[in-house]
């Protein structure tokens, strides 16, 4: 690329900006996947936890009565 400011640099400065966008697109969305794969995961925990302690809960009860 030369330090000329013309046309086809601008176009090469534009085609070179464009390919690094689309890097940082890929990068952000690979990322956003694992970030969703996460959040699942401790969705399931949560929810399986969440389960155990309220049928614990339910056995103290009847066990009590």
């Amino acid at each position: 690329m030369s330090d000329r400011r013309t046309v086809a640099s601008a176009h090469e400065r534009a085609d070179a900006i464009e390919k690094e966008l689309i890097e940082l697109q890929t990068t952000v969305r690979i990322q956003l996947k694992d970030i969703y794969g996460r959040i699942k995961l401790s969705q399931n925990i949560l929810l399986t936890a969440s389960g155990s302690i309220i049928v614990m809960l339910v056995t103290i009860i009847t066990r009590m009565g």
